[in-house]
């Protein structure tokens, strides 16, 4: 006698059924279907006698044991009513049929209840079930084999499946009278799954298909014959944030899936974390990704992500193209299927690619590439567009409207550079010369143009000794005859590889007057220059009474010394909210100017702005950062200045050379940053 049968355990059929989509349905319509079910079993334990069966409820179904010998009748007949009721009543109802060890206690509620392998097992084996029939397992089929119903029922469908506890499990379709059980097709079978994405017109679930498929049998017909359609709906489906493959014909879109690595993930599981290597970017197939983390700066005290990325979104392109390491921690939200391409391989493979497919797959690879360069690129120089899209090309486009918004300014202007752009990978070596770029250019006009460093970095002496960083995106050289040249230096090589953006002379020149105006004054202190690490150099705080007068403070500083300014009319957002708006203001801006006045008194504004950037001051290491501007020479220093700030040095703006001395300490302060 081994030990179950010493505890009391013996061996039992259970037949279980569940109600598909129960919760989701009146609870009038609940009530009556648990109560039709109840009452099928109840006839059932008439019939075969209470001590032969345990009924355990679950609400939606249950499961029934059967005790003794010569259940099968029983359990036939409990199979053929609950599919007889389930199909009059139009209910999906997966039913279930087990053999296995029970052993029973009497719980709290005075009712017997089974416990045991065979009512776990039970458990597992309903939610394999589909509602299209009977699924049992292969013990259950072999115990009605043996009975007087055998010739009464089918087995067929053999179906392999791995439990809870990882073993190999056995299943079979069972089929009596006018009952034929199915399999319903679902994410088991890659082919139907495929051909239900197609019918839905998801491409990028078709997509996710496909790939699973043609990593068994990359040839196969289902795939490589569908494809056109895939690539129709990809193009129909395109939007902001999109990949490349949207561009790919069905030949084109065949050799790009040879190269991507399906990377799958569970919720909550992580797939890739800050700080480390950016060699692939991923396309999302299926699932949403969160990014959290962002720069190493932890989760901020929530759960939810910074943003959330969904199918046909692409992430982690920078880090892969421009050989950075990841700036956040992207997770899987839900269960989630990305396609991982890493970037010298596509580059290798299709850059040697024999078929017109692939190196066409190889073009609208380099140019997605080179437009998400571009766009963040010019995000990020402030000489360009700037973080805030405040910088010279955010004027209004020569070829747009000059109604365009912000946005589409800036969408017209990225399109209308891209066709004057390429993305440069130089050759190793101790220099960098600007000859080095141009000859692998191949374009006639090479030497012309805008060179900015986007990966690796380099150290120049003049005129002060700095690293510049392609993360920061520094101007190299500048010659565009029409608007600005400066002769160009060489530079010595601190990291590689090297990247240099290169933007065509024949595109700056077709901006227009209001962009190529800004951009010249941009230009002029930029070339070799370490980027500034403020967006602005002066926040101007001022009373809105004094705003005349402050205006003419902004177009001096602007136009005599190139000094950005922060001024709230022009750069405040609508909605924005006051106290962020400020703060998010002044960590971009060298100094606080305090445009004093009497009339500051009286702004709330102006003394939000003070109190705020003291605050911000306790942050930052390098000292005071508010500089006091006396506008009016008739007030005295009680009536203009707030009394925490009349201890600070102070110019006034009447007073002959106390503007220019302000002006030339803002731009030495840059310099020496």
């Amino acid at each position: 006698m081994d030990r179950d049968e010493r505890e009391g355990f013996v061996e039992v059929a259970v037949v279980s059924c569940d109600i598909l989509g129960h919760s989701t349905t009146s609870g009038t319509d609940q009530l009556r279907r648990v109560g039709a079910i109840n009452r099928i079993v109840a006839d059932l334990i008439r019939r075969r006698g209470p001590d032969l069966v345990v009924w355990s409820s679950g609400g939606d179904g249950g499961h029934v044991v059967f005790f003794g010998d010569g259940w099968q009748p029983d359990a036939l007949y409990l199979m053929s009513e609950l599919y007889a009721w389930a199909s009059d009543e139009g209910v999906a109802l997966r039913i279930a049929g087990h053999l296995g060890v029970v052993a029973t206690l009497i719980g709290a509620d005075g009712r017997t209840q089974a416990v045991g392998t065979g009512i776990n097992f039970a458990g597992w084996l309903i939610r394999q079930a589909t509602g299209d029939g009977v699924v049992v397992s292969d013990a259950f089929r072999r115990g009605m084999a043996s009975s007087t119903v055998a010739s009464a029922v089918e087995f067929h469908g053999e179906r392999l499946r791995v439990d809870r506890n990882s073993i190999r499990q056995l299943l079979w379709l069972m089929s009596f009278s006018d009952l034929r059980s199915e399999w319903v097709e679902s994410q088991n079978d890659d082919y139907t799954a495929f051909d239900k994405c197609l019918h839905r017109k998801d491409g990028w679930g078709a997509l996710y298909y496909a790939k699973r498929i043609s990593q068994i049998n990359p040839h196969h017909h289902t795939v490589t014959g569908a494809l056109d359609d895939v690539s129709r709906i990809l193009k129909s489906d395109a939007g902001d944030n999109r990949s490349f493959l949207e561009q790919l014909r069905a030949e084109e879109l065949t050799e790009v899936l040879k190269l991507g690595h399906l990377v799958e993930r569970a919720p909550g599981e992580v797939i890739c974390r800050v700080d480390e290597p950016g060699e692939s970017m991923f396309v999302i197939l299926r699932g949403d990704v969160g990014v959290y983390n962002l720069e190493g700066k932890g989760f901020g005290g929530s759960a939810e992500p910074k943003h959330t990325h969904r199918a046909g979104e692409v992430v982690g392109e920078l880090a892969a193209a421009l050989n950075r390491s990841r700036t956040a921690d992207l997770v899987a939200m839900t269960d989630v299927a990305l396609l991982s391409f890493i970037s010298e391989e596509v580059s290798d493979k299709l850059s040697n690619a024999a078929t017109d497919a692939g190196k066409e797959a190889k073009r609208q690879y380099d140019r997605f590439i080179l437009d998400r360069v571009l766009q963040h690129t010019t995000q990020v120089a402030t000489y360009l567009f700037g973080p805030n899209r405040a910088g010279p090309l955010s004027r209004n486009p020569a070829h747009g409207s000059s109604r365009l918004g912000e946005k589409e300014a800036w969408e017209a202007t990225i399109r209308h550079l891209l066709k004057y752009a390429e993305l440069v990978t130089v050759e190793t070596g101790l220099t960098l010369e600007i000859d080095q770029v141009t000859r692998k250019i191949g374009r006639a006009t090479a030497e012309h143009g805008l060179f900015v460093l986007v990966a690796g970095s380099v150290q120049v002496t003049d005129p002060v000794p700095a690293v510049l960083s392609g993360v920061q995106c520094p101007l190299l050289w500048v010659d565009v005859p029409t608007l600005f040249t400066k002769p160009s230096g060489s530079y010595a090589r601190v990291a590689e590889p090297i990247k240099v953006l290169w933007i065509a002379a024949d595109g700056i020149v077709q901006l227009s007057i209001d962009q190529r105006t800004e951009l010249r004054r941009a230009l002029e202190g930029t070339v070799g220059a370490k980027p500034p690490e403020y967006e602005y150099d002066v926040y101007l705080c001022h009373s809105k009474m004094d705003r005349r007068l402050v205006l003419e403070i902004k177009d001096r500083l602007w136009n005599e010394y190139a000094i950005t300014s922060w001024y709230d009319d022009i750069d405040l957002r609508p909605g924005d909210r006051t106290r962020r708006t400020i703060e998010k203001g002044l960590m971009t801006c060298r100094f606080l100017l305090l445009c004093a006045s009497a009339n500051m008194r009286s702004s709330e504004w102006a003394n939000l702005e003070v109190d705020s950037v003291l605050h911000l001051d306790v942050k930052r290491r390098e000292g005071p950062k508010i500089l006091v501007l006396k506008l009016y020479e008739h007030e005295s220093n009680d009536e203009a200045i707030p009394v925490i700030l009349r201890g600070i040095k102070r110019q006034n703006f009447g007073r002959a050379g106390d503007f220019e001395q302000l002006a030339r300490y803002i731009v030495t302060a840059r310099m020496r940053q």
